[in-house]
């Protein structure tokens, strides 16, 4: 296929890499303010990869900062990015899309494909696309300029399109890319099966001093997370499942979905799902947070957590340990993230409706009549 990847990141990267040593033509996109990421990958010509999986040089079919370049071809458009990103990319993508195109989230964090569509819908643009969410990102990696290594190629995906009646149309040709992708049963229970909101923000807050001491070196899953901080996740994750109950969803154990990721060994203890993972704590462990600014603290708290407690507050579910979290790295960064996080339901107008109308909602798109 034509694909566009949007975000050279270390994980846009691999993405971009990995796809073209597949054998499909691929563009990779960087936004203006972030060219610097590409002047390493423009001088090469494309990017090496090593690691898990495919190895070798990619030659990639065009690398470019100008989204009428990257827009002009592709069958899909994989946006490889945190969700701060998602808002600028819709609004940089507005005026290029074209009918028939698909675009996926990869990952969509928490109700990212429906955020991306209120901005198109604000930008005017009037491609008839189709869009989806990843649960997470496709990869783990680590890298720097042109070189890319990959740590874990993921072995269970769920993606899901907003609206649903959407997905087998989206899912079939992501699977064409990542054919161990299935189809969850819609945007929400996508975003509810996304792993950073658990093993993110609150161990990340209950490091917080060692974080700040350490300046840069510090492993979040090999320091971080002992024992006693598994306990608070134990509890993150209990209320995580609570709402995929309430809602009709599968409510997956985070240490079963590390396994069937393939990020753990074993689902016997989050404790050593977490420590015996030879992806965060193997031969490369995985460094951060490096600030209590990182995204660790903010990105999954405004974009995971406030939604998922939202969603508690609206279908009558407690979330007491999600709210903790919130406004205690609330107090840390002196910001209301309860009223700053933009993926709420009360920021989408679905405040008030039972469980069945946003499950409606998020099949069909269609609000009730009487909802105002």
């Amino acid at each position: 296929m034509n694909v566009t990847v949007i975000g050279a990141s270390n994980g846009g990267k691999a993405a971009a890499a990995d796809m073209t040593l597949a054998g499909h033509d691929v563009t990779l996109f960087e936004f203006p303010q972030f060219e610097q990421n590409l002047v390493e990958v423009k001088k090469a010509g494309g990017i090496n990869l090593i690691g898990v999986g495919r190895n070798g040089f990619a030659k990639l079919h065009a690398v470019t900062d100008d989204i009428r370049v990257a827009l002009e071809h592709p069958d899909i458009i994989v946006n490889v990015m945190s969700a701060f990103g998602h808002k600028v990319s819709a609004q940089t993508c507005a005026p290029c899309l074209k009918d028939g195109q698909v675009v996926v989230l990869n990952p969509g964090s928490t109700l990212g494909s429906l955020e991306y569509r209120q901005v198109l819908k604000a930008e005017g643009a009037t491609a008839k696309i189709k869009i989806g969410d990843v649960h997470t990102l496709t990869y783990a990696a680590r890298g720097s300029g042109a070189d890319v290594r990959i740590l874990l190629e993921v072995k269970k995906l769920w993606l899901a399109a907003f609206p649903a009646i959407d997905t087998p149309e989206v899912l079939a040709m992501f699977k064409q890319l990542y054919p161990v992708t299935e189809a969850g049963k819609n945007v929400l229970d996508v975003g509810l099966n996304n792993g950073n909101p658990i093993a993110h923000p609150g161990p990340a807050l209950l490091n917080a001093g060692r974080v700040e001491y350490a300046q840069g070196e510090f492993y979040h899953y090999k320091e971080g997370i002992t024992p006693h901080v598994t306990n608070i996740i134990q509890a993150l994750d209990d209320e995580r499942q609570a709402l995929c109950d309430k809602m009709g969803y599968a409510a997956i154990p985070t240490t079963e979905r590390m396994r069937l990721m393939g990020y753990a060994t074993t689902n016997s203890s989050l404790y050593e799902a977490y420590n015996t993972s030879p992806v965060f704590c193997g031969e490369h462990p995985i460094k951060g947070p490096y600030s209590v600014m990182d995204r660790y603290f903010v990105e999954d708290t405004m974009y995971g957590l406030v939604t998922w407690s939202s969603l508690g507050r609206n279908i009558g579910v407690s979330t007491p340990t999600i709210n903790a979290v919130i406004h205690l790295i609330s107090m840390l960064h002196q910001t209301n993230y309860f009223d700053k996080g933009e993926r709420s339901l009360d920021g989408f107008g679905l405040s008030g409706l039972n469980v069945e109308e946003l499950n409606r909602f998020f099949d069909i798109g269609s609000l009730p009549e009487n909802h105002g």
